[in-house]
């Protein structure tokens, strides 16, 4: 088969976008006959473009699938402190996945170049050729341009000054690049496989040692126009309040984030606690530890109210470290929400606590998700010559 007909092309994208399939269903979905899908099957076998997935060779209740030989998508996903390699089939299917630490010491050409090498070491376990690599979906944790792959000089970007992440590894691999921010690739996982499951409007929203969001509209990410949107803890609550490392006063996560509620704690202890002595005192009811998380989750469920208004999610997930190790935080946030919200939203939002706990590899993995969803890519990989 040196081209595929019409009906392997239809199979071939059928397979990448729903992923591996029964030939019963395979012809459902095709509207041709069970018989026709057996040829089908047997030629694109016999070209080593799929495979049957199931331990029961020539079995044709056996799933199909494709194979390494037809693409691997790859997805590079970057937090503050790691990284991680995924490299899955064209349908979906996980081939590997390698991750590595990435320390506050490292530079940002280094925490690329790590990456890159996590990625050619699953490439070269592939069997048959190394280079079906037909795509790669990047995460960073830092603001990025969509478009270009610039990261522009600001303080909050500063790990990553002097890099074009995209350029990077579009010239190392030389196959198309997909960027988006980690934060809503998160949001997208918690879609897919956590919280947001069956829910058509999901926002994401993450407390950690920043604010993150994600706002995800059948199963698809809404990044706006460059791939800005979501940066809620860069939202203004106070703008007389304390000066934020993006350069405004009184962004949300100088009163919600980790860094923000230890720096309470100390004012008013005056010591040098931790994270992790606040959230003991948190666990133990600490009068004064309570007031802080309060006081916290209150802000933060101010600003949700003000998002809700805006966008009128089905659902809001909040996940990261404040909303998971904190009692009552994420209740105390959806309270203050819906006591605010106008009639129309309280009534109707949740406010659920996320799910997902490896944060790291299941993201990865929703990067995979996303470059499988994309119809250029699917259209371009089935109609491959082999």
């Amino acid at each position: 088969m040196s081209t595929p007909t019409p009906n392997a092309q239809r199979l071939l994208r059928t397979l990448i976008a729903q992923g591996p399939t029964y030939r019963a269903d395979l012809a459902r979905s095709l509207d041709v006959s069970r018989a026709t899908v057996t040829n089908l099957t047997a030629r694109l076998q016999a070209a080593g473009w799929i495979e049957e997935t199931d331990p029961e060779p020539g079995s044709l209740k056996n799933l199909m699938g494709t194979t390494p030989q037809l693409g691997v998508l790859a997805s590079v996903m970057f937090l503050v402190d790691a990284c991680a390699v995924t490299v899955a089939t064209l349908d979906g299917r996980v081939f590997g996945e390698l991750t590595a630490s990435c320390p506050d010491d490292v530079t940002a050409s280094d925490r690329l170049a790590t990456a890159a090498q996590l990625l050619e070491e699953l490439l070269k376990d592939l069997p048959g050729t190394t280079e079906t690599l037909r795509a790669v979906h990047l995460a960073v944790d830092t603001q990025m341009d969509a478009r270009s792959g610039d990261i522009y000089a600001q303080r909050a970007s500063s790990r990553w000054f002097g890099v074009n992440p995209k350029n990077y590894f579009a010239e190392r691999f030389r196959v198309p690049v997909r960027v988006q921010n980690s934060a809503r690739l998160e949001g997208l996982a918690e879609y897919l496989w956590g919280a947001g499951r069956g829910c058509a409007n999901m926002l994401y929203v993450d407390v950690s040692y920043g604010i993150t969001s994600g706002h995800v509209m059948d199963g698809v990410i809404q990044s706006g126009a460059r791939g800005g949107s979501g940066e809620l803890g860069h939202t203004v609550y106070d703008w007389d309040g304390p000066l934020c490392s993006c350069g405004n006063p009184g962004c949300l996560m100088q009163y919600t984030s980790i860094p923000a509620i230890l720096r309470d704690f100390r004012m008013l202890n005056e010591g040098s606690e931790d994270w992790e002595q606040f959230r003991t005192r948190c666990a133990a009811d600490d009068a004064v530890a309570a007031s802080i998380a309060r006081n916290a989750a209150t802000v933060l469920g101010r600003m949700l109210t003000n998002v809700c208004h805006t966008i009128d999610p089905e659902i809001i997930v909040i996940s990261g470290k404040v909303a998971r190790e904190v009692p009552g935080f994420v209740e105390h946030a959806a309270a203050v929400l819906t006591g605010a919200a106008l009639p129309l939203v309280a009534r109707n939002v949740r406010v659920v606590s996320g799910e997902l706990d490896d944060v790291l590899g299941v993201t990865a993995r929703a990067g995979i998700h996303s470059l499988r969803a994309m119809d250029d890519l699917i259209v371009a990989a089935s109609s491959l010559n082999a």
